[in-house]
């Protein structure tokens, strides 16, 4: 199997995270290679628990439930592809591409680690169904008020990033992200024709 390199966008309590872990545990059925999986959210998080100042501050960007800005998450995923990735792996991501110097910080690593096959897959959802699943999932900074503007700033200012990986010549999978998890999976292996 030659390497799969996808990235995930959609609105939080898409069901991203589920999907990707789906993903690799398929990926890992089916091939012997390692898989890189970029988790910005992962990372922002123990980044915010190291006890740096740099954490302390995106602790405080993370609770507000505000946008990280562009550049540590360039760097973040910057300093993982560059200490991690042979040009063998599957790379998997999400949380990346949140604003335009995102967008073109991972689009421009993907051309110079000669990954001109990166997918996108957009798991589309109603705010509703986002709020509801998120607030079910009960962690601390998920409170209504802060899902509402994370879901907002999804809106104005990750939603456009699509168009500029388009205009970028990169697929773009519009995937329906309210049916059932198993569903979802298969449709995505459909459009990333693994299945």
């Amino acid at each position: 199997m030659n390497p799969v390199t996808v990235l995930f966008f959609g609105s939080q309590g898409a069901g991203k995270g589920t999907q990707v872990q789906m993903l690799i545990d398929f990926l890992e059925g089916k091939s012997d290679r390692s898989i890189i999986r970029i988790d910005m959210g992962h990372e922002l998080r123990t980044l915010r628990d190291t006890g740096l100042y740099a954490g302390q501050l995106t602790g405080e960007v993370i609770n507000a439930g505000a946008r990280m800005p562009d550049f540590m998450p360039i760097y973040l995923q910057t300093k993982k592809l560059v200490e991690n990735f042979s040009g063998e792996e599957h790379i998997i991501a999400d949380g990346l591409a949140r604003g335009e110097d995102q967008t073109r910080g991972f689009d421009d690593a993907m051309k110079f680690f000669k990954r001109d096959d990166l997918q996108i897959i957009n798991l589309v959802i109603n705010d509703d169904t986002a709020v509801k699943r998120l607030m079910a999932r009960g962690r601390n900074d998920d409170t209504e008020e802060a899902i509402r503007r994370r879901l907002a700033w999804t809106k104005t200012d990750v939603m456009p990033q699509l168009e500029l990986l388009k205009t970028r010549g990169r697929t773009i999978h519009e995937i329906d992200g309210e049916p059932d998890v198993a569903t979802i999976h298969e449709n995505i292996l459909k459009a990333l024709k693994l299945n």
